[in-house]
């Protein structure tokens, strides 16, 4: 293609570069869409459900196709246009994953305890696909079997811990509330932790 008609359907090829990972981020939602639940779904499977769509987005189950890379080089090396897409990506799933979070919490969150319980949740998710190889050299048998990744198994680890972490707040919250605000040398050393 001639720069002449980059210019002329695009304007210029920063356009042409930003249109090109718009189209990796649609491919990539079409083929695994973020889920929609009934009023009746747990917030529990909400969060299993949320990470496993993810993990599936990110191809940790396969070589990844040049849409998840191109996506993946736009968190890693943003560039102009290209990252805004990028974020738009990750930004609509974030924002249902804090909405679950925070339907799990045991008392309200601030935003930025509520950011943090999500960038640690997404961070899981993340490490599978840039950290692959090396998780497969240290702990191959936690990923599933003859080195294949088992998004169903990985989902649910990721899902277990963060509802174990999540618990350990609720149960920090319960011991404050039955102590009727007194502090304990017990609920001291909790919070210092």
């Amino acid at each position: 293609m001639n720069v002449a008609s980059i210019n002329y359907y695009f304007g210029d090829k920063q356009n042409l570069y930003t249109e090109l990972v718009r189209h990796a981020q649609q491919k990539c939602e079409a083929q695994h869409p973020l889920p929609t639940w009934s009023s009746e779904t747990t917030p529990e499977q909400r969060l299993f459900e949320l990470v496993r769509t993810l993990l599936l987005q990110l191809s940790v189950a396969d070589t990844a196709p040049w849409e998840v890379q191109l996506l993946m080089r736009e968190v890693l090396y943003p560039t102009p246009g290209g990252s805004q897409v990028a974020d738009e990506y990750f930004s609509s799933f974030f924002k249902i994953l804090l909405e679950s979070i925070e339907a799990l919490s045991p008392a309200p969150l601030v935003y930025e305890q509520l950011a943090g319980y999500g960038i640690s949740v997404l961070s899981q998710c993340l490490i599978y696909r840039y950290g692959y190889q090396t998780l497969l050299q240290i702990a191959p048998s936690s990923l599933g079997e003859n080195g294949k990744p088992d998004v169903e198994r990985l989902a649910k680890q990721i899902a277990e811990f963060s509802l174990a972490a999540i618990g350990g707040v609720r149960a920090k919250v319960n011991s404050n509330h039955s102590n009727n605000g007194q502090k304990t040398v017990k609920s001291l050393q909790l919070s210092a932790k």
